[in-house]
């Protein structure tokens, strides 16, 4: 039957023209052997492949007919050159047409992978971006290997949508000597500043400008040290300029009591370092400096500055957060950190105990401050402090430095993967790989707790071994990759703000300096883990708990070989989540169907946390997790759930916070809800609508991965997990 049309893959009919058929044969002749077939051989293999077709055929039966033909005739390597290009053409079509669902969907509304990412046009050509700039990473940039695993859900490398681009997570930005030196934020130099206001300006503009170089967070570490000296200066200022008012009217200063006037100075450098504070919180708030027309991560750690100036420094940004924003508002940022230290603060008598108080009034209002504890096990014997991101991001041991100039500044994290560890499970239940478990139990000392002895269990490390493999290998893979940059692709971060990088050469690349960030292994769902390989999770079974920690701190030896071979800082992360926990589980029940405890929510507890919904109490809920923290060495969190904002109970928080350093916690927070009227200003617990004014418009704030965001702003699983979070009980 001679063929009349062709169905085209987009649906359309076109007339049917046998010469293109010619055409392409004769293309992959010349291309597979090197010359052109003679025309009369090229007219019999087309005439051949037309007298098979139908009288309406598609594009692909022409091509499967054209396949068949060639290799009857003998033509086999010209065969199997246009199967080659066949399928790499399908996957480029395929490719295309995936990139134009996810730019379409896109256009019609912004995604909630970030709840800070609004529906504005720069949100949505970023996420268009993005979208491009995975599908590049992933089908160029990524091994087989680790592309399979991807799309398997078993292994997520977070923002790889920035892997084109080589940028890093974020950074400890070293703020006392950029501001001590000036910065050249692009178009000139930037020179010290003179006075508090000026100084809190600056550190602003410092996050934007580095925010523009990485994909992550920023922080200072130290700001009530690094702003110190310039509520000296002011204070300086303050006396200079009373003294030279009252010449001004004829009175000298000798005949002023010198302590009236320095009272008075002092006086006006309160009032002026709080409008500073004021300002920062304002600008955290306003600067939609970040891509997507987001404000930038700002993480600020403070707390443990005892001198007159870095207090004031502290208690000022503590007042205007509790403040909020211009009508009463709950700030979003910045995520404020209070470093809890002994001997500091911790304890009546200590000389910022006042400010740990302050903090924990304002914490019971606004939910930050969040906790930092400096005398957790595994800071013992660094030399400094060691602050976090507020998302829980830390760095502290660097093997690149010798102990006495071990510091946290100018580093931070170069890029996690996480692993997904109820995947994993499931897929080790239905393989049940056990041949491998008595070497890899015997190499890794893996101790298996009484009754856990399963055959599902045992499969499960050997598992958990392969993946955690593969995840160390796409890490340093990218790496490589970030290392092959060069510091003018960097302007702002590799001038002074990464540790070591005014050293680096204009052409230099960049193992040199990024050598000193942390390669971070993350992991989610231990809960449902553990109810997959043995039916109960970890905080309501002992033995679970034990199962737990065992496979924690398996992935933390794994993570600890990977910096000795790699000579690199590879370290263990419980994974902040947010558009992941959705993601994974959703892959997880299409291929495993739903399973009680598993996959039979909208999400996956983060890391090691005991479920939200599970009900304990607070005391219980930190017995359990603590123990996680001390293997977490590349950042971890736990929080407790409250029904409501403790304002009248700070004491409360204080205890808690004495129980979650007796159990070894690092990094520490408090959830509940943060309501607030749009229309009257009324704030508390608000049900459904306000009961002042029976306005239904009502900002409802809650944590989401370490930072704060309006619920509405949740994606569907984070807004799922919120809604059934239990408010844990104050008993013991």
């Amino acid at each position: 039957m001679l063929a009349k049309a062709v169905i085209k893959r987009d649906g359309r009919t076109v007339p049917f023209d046998s010469g293109k058929i010619s055409k392409a044969m004769e293309k992959a002749f010349v291309a597979i052997e090197g010359y052109r077939l003679a025309t009369s051989d090229l007219h019999q293999l087309t005439d051949a492949v037309a007298a098979r077709l139908p009288e309406r055929p598609s594009v692909e039966e022409i091509q499967d007919q054209v396949e068949a033909v060639l290799m009857e005739a003998g033509h086999h390597d010209v065969a199997k050159g246009y199967i080659l290009y066949r399928q790499e053409r399908t996957a480029a079509r395929h490719r295309k047409e995936r990139l134009h669902q996810l730019v379409s969907q896109i256009v019609r509304e912004t995604g909630r992978e970030n709840a800070n990412v609004s529906q504005s046009p720069s949100a949505k050509l970023l996420q268009m971006a993005e979208a491009v700039g995975r599908e590049f990473m992933e089908r160029e940039l990524t091994d087989p290997a680790v592309r399979e695993a991807i799309e398997d859900g078993l292994l997520y490398p977070h923002d790889y949508a920035w892997g084109p681009i080589g940028t890093t997570t974020c950074v400890f930005i070293p703020l006392g000597k950029l501001l001590a030196s000036g910065f050249n934020p692009g178009h000139g130099w930037v020179r010290s500043p003179r006075r508090i206001r000026t100084a809190a300006q600056l550190s602003m503009i410092i996050l934007q400008s580095n925010q523009n170089d990485q994909h992550g967070g920023q922080a200072f570490g130290w700001y009530d040290r690094d702003l110190a000296p310039y509520v000296r200066l002011e204070y300086e200022w303050q006396v200079a300029r009373i003294k030279a008012d009252l010449e001004a009217v004829g009175i000298g200063a000798d005949e002023i009591q010198a302590e009236r006037i320095e009272k008075l100075a002092w006086e006006r450098t309160r009032a002026e370092t709080y409008q500073a504070m004021e300002g920062v919180v304002f600008n955290a708030n306003t600067m939609h400096s970040r891509a997507g027309a987001q404000v930038p991560f700002v993480s600020i750690n403070l707390g443990t500055d005892t001198s007159r100036e870095g207090r004031l420094i502290t208690e000022s940004l503590l007042l205007a957060y509790e403040k909020g924003l211009g009508h009463g508002e709950q700030p979003i940022f910045p995520n404020l950190i209070f470093k809890v230290k002994q001997g500091v603060n911790f304890e009546p008598g200590d000389p910022n105990y006042d400010l740990l108080q302050l903090s924990l009034r304002v914490t019971a209002k606004r939910l930050f401050p969040n906790y930092v504890f400096q005398d957790a096990s595994f800071n013992a014997g660094f030399p400094g402090d060691v602050p976090t991101m507020g998302c829980r991001t830390r760095v502290s041991w660097n093997i690149h430095k010798p102990d006495g100039e071990q510091t946290c500044e100018g580093r931070g994290n170069l890029s996690f993967t996480t692993l997904n560890l109820v995947g994993l499970a499931l897929k080790a239940r239905k393989e049940l790989q056990v041949d491998g478990f008595s070497a890899l139990a015997a190499k890794y000392e893996i101790e298996l707790p009484e009754g856990t002895d399963l055959p599902q269990v045992r499969s499960y490390f050997c598992v958990l071994n392969q993946y955690a493999d593969l995840a160390i290998q796409q890490l340093h893979q990218r790496f490589q990759y970030q290392c092959s940059f060069k510091k003018s692709d960097f302007p702002f971060l590799l001038n002074g703000v990464w540790m070591d990088s005014a050293k680096l050469e204009k052409e230099s690349t960049l193992e040199e300096v990024w050598r000193h960030g942390t390669l971070s292994i993350g992991f989610i769902g231990l809960a449902e883990t553990l109810v997959a390989l043995i039916g109960k999770h970890h905080g309501e079974s002992a033995v679970a708990d034990a199962l737990g920690v065992e496979i924690v701190r398996f992935l933390r030896v794994k993570a600890d070989e990977a910096a000795k071979q790699y000579q690199l800082n590879y370290s263990l992360l419980a994974t902040p989540a947010e558009g992941l926990t959705g993601k994974l589980v959703s892959k997880d029940r299409a291929l495993w169907g739903e399973i009680p405890g598993v996959t039979d929510k909208e999400w996956y507890t983060n890391s090691f946390h005991v479920p939200v919904e599970y009900r304990c109490s607070a005391f219980h809920k930190i017995r359990v997790e603590g123990k996680y923290h001390a293997y977490c060495n590349a950042g971890h969190i736990s929080y407790v759930e409250l029904d409501e904002a403790p304002e009248n109970n700070p004491e409360a928080l204080m205890d808690l916070l004495r129980f979650m350093l007796d159990q070894d916690m690092g990094y520490v927070a408090f959830n509940f809800p943060v309501d607030r009227c749009r229309n009257c200003g009324q704030v508390g617990l608000i049900e459904s609508s306000c009961p002042s004014c029976g306005s239904s418009d009502i900002s409802r704030v809650r944590r989401i991965t370490g930072y704060l965001a309006e619920l509405s702003n949740f994606n569907e699983a984070k807004k799922a997990e919120a809604l059934h979070r239990f408010s844990h009980v104050l008993v013991r």
